[in-house]
């Protein structure tokens, strides 16, 4: 790895006069998490979230993906919500527990 954290793979040919024909291909190691961005990182300005790691990471996930991540996880809480309203109304499941205090048993 160089000073500016590319890893480097080469291969040098030398012909018969001894000139050198250098191929190298410079790869950079990058990771994004968008998990860590909303589970442990704030709110930005422009509605995307970052969080940034003790070793300097930074993982962020853009304001477009926030919206749409919130969009299908309200989707998927109202279901929830509905399947949950049907359980207590069918006599399976008692009264749903707060959700502070942890999860419904069913």
């Amino acid at each position: 790895m160089d000073e500016n954290g590319l890893y480097n793979v080469g291969l040098t040919w030398i012909d018969q006069d001894g000139l050198t024909d250098v191929h190298n291909v410079q790869l950079r190691y990058v990771r994004n998490s968008e998990r860590l961005a909303v589970q442990h990182g704030k709110p930005q300005p422009d509605g995307s979230w970052a969080y940034t790691e003790a070793n300097g990471v930074t993982h962020t996930m853009s304001a477009e993906r926030v919206k749409a991540f919130m969009e299908k996880t309200q989707e998927q809480a109202t279901l929830m919500c509905s399947m949950l309203d049907r359980l207590q109304e069918s006599g399976l499941v008692g009264p749903m527990v707060d959700a502070t205090t942890g999860p419904a048993t069913i």
